[in-house]
């Protein structure tokens, strides 16, 4: 310690000791020193079902937020990312500091343990706990204050990382913590698990960014951490108080221990097991901030985090090194390290090859060549472009002339950069997303060595999984020796819990052996706390426990984690006992292998609860409910299909209840890591909900809608639409079938496209070439000029269209959970398209939901493999169809927008599936289109129609779209594929959008 401390402490020790013989209300209360350490099962254990009811009933009439006490929200908050589940006690999501004080009083009064939680992103279980549980990131995500000048930023605890760096980057600014997690990781989160990432070699962790926490004990003690000279720590130290109880105590602990705690503490800069104490003892400039930073939530309840800022990197270039063995890779980095690169990862060939398979990341994929056992990422910032170019490129002559690695791209920021780190990012979620009952597990993955000795290690622990039977994959950072190694387990077969619990024990000692971090960020929590004492010996382990008692001195902080742990083994989300109760499903889950894999697909890594980009998901990003994200109803649909929760299982009201905000927007199903379709999923609980339940009037009049269609489109269409129009059949329909009054159901054409397309059949003579345009509902009944656009621009193309006229594509009916029905009627319209199926030809699309259901839906519902593969590869949007004849040499001419601008919103399927690069890179100009960065439209089919939506509908919705779509400059066209994207946008802005052909013309000979 340093000697202001040693000088300090001796005299504030007689004066402890006059405090112990004359204690004040708080000591008298908490003597840390006296009391017994009661463990999470003896306080859960000690509650009758009535003081249970008692504390419930207390925080639901005093708390303004919400409080969440009923088995599905107890069971989507029982897990994270972990291997881990513990069913909490009862979710508060404060709305301001009051309810978290008032919740810790309640807590208090009941003997109840606290849990504090953001964006449950934790793969080391810290975040699940038999404990009245504190989600901080519906409503405790203000940014309160920036500072520019002094680089710092003071915001609640569940302000998202990536958020906080938008706001932060029109003034050169960021949070340079970099988890990949950070699309959804808070703040608070990020501070408790003392959080790095890929730029740890430059900004370090969590705790070095760290200035002030203003916190909460247990007992409700208000307390503000920062850094403080030796003269303020003294004259804290001598108060009467709790505060002051805990500084003087602490300082003599450290003065007591300093020597060990400089003598067991990991020598490698990515270490976070424990608690900080080495914090302390290599500055005379306390801050104990730094010591709640990493500590799991155990030790305290943040209200407010003061956080060093640092600034954007001006000039970022990125190289990615193939390699043929993987040794050879991580052998490489100590020469790659004397180039000054800011990150180093690594991806294993699982990785890789899941990346190239993986619907978003395989867009992303350009820069892999040929396939590698290994890519190295290596990015470079630097004052200059010459300089993040030059160094890089004597790095790759460097490791040319050393027969390292085989190919190496190198690109400067831009739109290749992003899509390297976009597969980076995603690569967490791709490697547990891995199909099949056996799934990469962390629990040995986070061990940080020291870099010489880094191949060597990696290649011990390769061996250690050989020996027990396990296979692995890695990833990440190895430039700070951290490489999250996972074995691929099964932890519902006895023999794997003895592999997992055998391989951490000869991969503990692996690590002891190499000087290296046990917990190198990922943390403690359930998995490794129990190693605690051993990793850092029986002094520091019992300095460790006086430091929880001493801030909580009834173990009611998130018990369990860094102390008195469980072993590895316990609590597990799956286990011997756990069963699947296999239901009847219409699909037949070829990918994902059966229903109950699809849903165990969902790794809880929580990527759907991202509030920027993308489309997924919807409803979270308007309610920030976890139950409305996917990873929540995923974890609703695993509880119910293994009788966790009621009698009812997957037919369960509460489980529809669950579902009911989902949009099916698909966009789950590309932006998800692990590909999780909940559309799909919840089409299939749905139509087992009718089996046992049932229909309603409107599950029907959706079902049944494109008869309506077919029904009323014609000689009376202008009295069926005028009739709709009407607001006393608009009240009567919300009366009948709840569809919103405020509403106007879609108008009917008054000629079908397809009796126009017989008038109007001949086509120029010279047309060679042949397509199918097929007549979708909304096209052929609602919007006949779409077709006739469609058909003007096939022909002027060079091709002669023939079309299919031959039924619905039955989208409603699958969406709305119709699939028996769906099936049989679908089999007949795919009948029909068969002889041009057969033919070869292609069969275009212009509604995205059509093309999706012969795409994506229709291939899983068919019997026939071969006939479903025909439809994958032959049915296309039509602005794909014409990319791809334009890529291939067939189409010679050039798009361009009719206007001066074109401005795009992209329906949910299109970008899910296909994405809207065809449209834009048929049109060329840059300049000339635009793509509006928005998210679902909000509509979804009949989504925004029903009654009980409509304000959500119109939430999603003012997200980016509406704003974007008010202020388009006049002589902009709007182009939205999706015939519900056009009525919602009609509807909340009054503007007309209409559909891509109609927008564009075709240029001859550019």
């Amino acid at each position: 310690m340093c000697l202001p401390f040693q000088t300090f402490f001796t005299p504030i020790a007689e004066f402890a000791t006059l405090c112990a013989n004359q204690p004040c209300k708080a000591q008298a209360k908490n003597n840390i020193f006296g009391i017994h350490a009661i463990t999470p099962k003896t306080i859960a254990m000690s509650h009758t079902a009535t003081e249970q009811s008692t504390f419930i009933q207390s925080l639901s009439e005093r708390i303004a937020g919400d409080v969440l006490v009923d088995d599905y929200s107890l069971g989507i908050y029982s897990t994270d990312a972990s291997i881990y589940q513990i069913r909490p006690l009862a979710v508060v999501l404060p709305r301001h500091e009051e309810d978290v004080k008032t919740a810790l009083k309640l807590a208090a009064d009941h003997g109840v343990c606290i849990l504090p939680r953001g964006g449950g992103t934790s793969l080391a279980g810290q975040t699940v706990g038999k404990s009245m549980i504190l989600d901080f990131s519906k409503y405790m995500h203000a940014t309160l204050e920036i500072n520019q000048e002094e680089r710092w930023v003071r915001v609640q605890p569940g302000k998202v990382r990536d958020v906080l760096n938008d706001e932060l980057a029109p003034l050169g600014l960021h949070f340079a913590v970099d988890p990949a997690t950070s699309s959804r990781a808070n703040v608070g989160g990020m501070t408790g698990n003392n959080s790095s990432g890929t730029k740890s070699i430059l900004y370090g962790k969590t705790v070095d960014h760290v200035l002030e926490a203003r916190v909460l004990l247990a007992d409700g003690t208000e307390m503000t951490l920062s850094k403080k000279t030796p003269e303020a720590y003294r004259e804290i130290a001598a108060k009467d108080d709790r505060e002051g109880q805990i500084y003087r105590e602490f300082g003599q602990l450290i003065e007591t221990h300093q020597e060990e705690i400089k003598a067991r503490f990991p020598k490698v800069m990515r270490r976070v097991g424990g608690y900080n104490l080495d914090e302390f003892v290599y500055t005379d400039q306390w801050n104990l901030a730094k010591l709640v930073t990493g500590s799991e939530g155990t030790l305290a309840t943040t209200l407010e985090l003061k956080l060093n800022l640092e600034p954007l990197p001006q000039y970022k270039s990125v190289c990615v090194i193939h390699f043929s063995d993987l040794l050879e890779a991580i052998g490489s980095v100590t020469s790659i390290l004397g180039y000054n690169p800011s990150a180093v990862e690594i991806l294993d060939k699982i990785v890789v090859d899941l990346s190239r398979e993986n619907l978003t990341t395989k867009r992303h994929c350009h820069f892999i060549s040929g396939n590698p056992a290994a890519i190295l990422i290596v990015e470079f910032y630097g004052i200059s472009m010459d300089d993040v170019m030059q160094r890089p490129m004597a790095m790759i002559q460097d490791l040319q002339e050393k027969g390292l690695g085989y190919a190496y791209p190198l690109f400067p920021q831009g739109e290749a950069y992003e899509d390297v780190w976009l597969v980076r990012k995603k690569g967490l979620g791709l490697m547990l997303g891995i199909k099949g009952k056996k799934k990469p597990l962390p629990f040995i993955e986070d061990a940080a060595i020291p870099t010489d000795n880094l191949k060597e290690y990696i290649d011990r622990t390769l061996q250690i999984c050989e020996k027990h039977g396990a296979a692995v994959s890695m990833y990440a950072h190895v430039s700070v020796g951290v490489i999250h190694v996972r074995p691929i387990l099964d932890l519902r077969e006895a023999d794997d819990i003895e592999r997992l619990k055998n391989i951490a024990e000869d991969t503990f000692n692996l690590v002891l052996e190499y000087g290296g971090s046990w917990s190198g960020e990922h943390g403690d929590g359930l998995v490794r706390s129990a190693f605690n004492e051993r990793f850092f010996g029986k002094e520091l382990y019992q300095a460790f426990i006086q430091v929880k008692r001493l801030f909580d001195p009834e173990n009611r902080m998130n018990p369990g984690k860094i102390v008195e742990a469980q072993t590895i083994e316990h609590n597990l989300r799956y286990g011997t006992q756990y069963r699947d109760q296999v239901p009847k499903a219409s699909y037949h889950y070829r990918s994902e292998q059966s229903f109950e894999e699809a849903v165990h697909m969902c790794t809880g890594v929580g990527e759907c609860r991202k509030l920027l980009g993308g489309t997924m998901c919807p409803s979270f990003k308007a309610t920030r409910d976890e139950e409305h994200s996917t990873r929540g109803r995923a974890n609703a649909l695993r509880l119910a299909m293994s009788g966790q929760l009621d009698k009812d299982g997957l037919a369960s009201k509460r489980l529809q209840e669950t579902l009911s905000l989902c949009l099916s927007c698909k966009a789950c199903k590309s932006e998800c890591p692990s590909n999780v379709d909940m559309a799909k999923l919840k089409s299939d609980v749905m139509q087992l909900y009718y089996d046992q339940n049932g229909t309603s009037r409107r599950d029907r009049l959706i079902r049944d809608s494109a008869k309506a269609a077919r029904l009323f489109s014609g000689p009376f269409a202008k009295a069926v639409n005028a009739l709709q129009a009407s607001k006393p059949f608009r009240k009567s329909l919300e009366k009948v079938a709840g569809f919103s009054s405020e509403r106007t159901l879609p108008a009917y054409a008054s000629e079908p496209f397809y009796r126009w397309f017989d008038r109007n059949a001949a086509q120029p003579d010279h047309l060679q070439k042949e397509v199918v345009l097929f007549a979708d509902t909304y096209l052929n009944f609602h919007e006949p000029d779409i077709g006739k656009s469609a058909l003007k621009l096939l022909n002027a193309c060079g091709y002669r269209v023939h079309l299919a006229n031959v039924g619905c594509c039955q989208r409603p009916k699958i969406s709305h959970g119709f699939l028996r029905e769906a099936k049989a009627q679908g089999n007949e319209t795919i009948r029909q398209l068969l002889p041009y199926l057969d033919r070869g030809l292609t069969v275009v699309v212009c509604e995205p939901s059509c093309a999706s259901a012969f795409n994506d839906d229709f291939p899983d519902l068919m019997d026939s493999p071969e006939i479903a593969q025909k439809l994958k590869n032959q049915v296309l949007m039509i602005d794909v169809f014409l990319a791809r004849e334009k890529d291939a040499g067939r189409l010679e001419h050039t798009l361009r927008p009719k206007d001066k601008r074109m401005v795009i919103h992209g329906h949910c399927h299109q970008k899910a599936l296909y994405g809207t690069q065809s449209m834009k890179k048929l049109m060329g100009n840059a300049h000339q289109v635009m793509e509006i960065p928005s998210g679902c439209c909000g509509m979804a089919g009949s989504f925004g129609y029903e009654k009980e939506h409509l304000e959500l509908s119109r939430k999603i919705g003012e997200e980016i779209l509406f704003p974007a779509v008010r202020k388009l400059e006049a002589g902009n066209s709007l182009a939205a594929c999706g015939f519900s994207c056009r009525h919602q946008i009609d509807h909340f802005t009054g503007k007309k959008a209409r559909h891509w052909v109609e927008l564009v013309e075709v240029v001859k000979g550019e």
